[in-house]
């Protein structure tokens, strides 16, 4: 019974990575322009991210999801930051000078610490793991810190399985995306571009639905 916590926690983060989103696009693109082992640094740190937040909305599911509802600026300034970043990937990224491109603008030399970020700094990632665990105590089982120790391990090793396979799913497909596409940069800066922008219209019709 207690190996379903390591499989409910591993199904729930596949579901929650599969979509696009700014992890996945940062791994796309570093296999696509770097490599694969540099990718790895970025998928392991988000799946650290990815538990940090599940366990967080774990801890305090409840006021989290009051916090949202009556702040919703913040769901507001994530379609907005979502739509004018895949503005810029769509038409002014792929029309820059190539040159430009070699160019290199260092923020952070840790591919680690951007995959972190990317995964912690993300809104729309907690709301759905308070929704996953609202549902879960629900319809499943309760799930709460009052826990055994040994469920809570193998519900998050799950989340943790889960995210990391999923996004290593998505740099296993841009490399090959790389070795088959000699034109990747521009096909890349599209895609983003259409995925950034889709994230962010699907995201207003759910924010306008609740």
């Amino acid at each position: 019974m207690i190996i379903l916590y390591l499989l409910l926690g591993t199904l729930i983060a596949i579901v929650g990575a599969a979509p696009l989103g700014a992890v996945n696009l940062a791994v796309i693109n570093t296999s696509i322009k770097e490599n694969l082992k540099n990718t790895s640094y970025i998928v392991l740190a988000a799946g650290i991210g990815e538990v940090l937040l599940a366990f967080f909305a774990l801890h305090c599911s409840m006021e989290l999801s009051d916090f949202f509802q009556e702040n919703q600026w913040i769901q507001i300034m994530f379609i907005i930051l979502f739509f004018s970043i895949g503005i810029y990937f769509l038409f002014l990224k792929s029309n820059t000078n190539t040159k430009s491109s070699q160019r290199k603008i260092k923020l952070s030399n840790s591919k680690f610490l951007t995959g972190f970020s990317l995964a912690i700094l993300n809104p729309p990632v907690i709301i759905y793991w308070v929704i996953a665990i609202s549902l879960i105590n629900k319809y499943i089982f309760e799930l709460t810190t009052q826990n055994t120790l040994s469920s809570l391990f193998l519900f998050f090793s799950g989340i943790y399985l889960g995210k990391t396979g999923t996004l290593y799913m998505y740099g296993r497909w841009g490399n090959n995306m790389a070795q088959k596409q000699e034109d990747s940069n521009t096909k890349l800066s599209r895609i983003i571009g259409i995925a950034l922008i889709v994230i962010s219209v699907f995201q207003s019709i759910k924010f306008l639905a609740e």
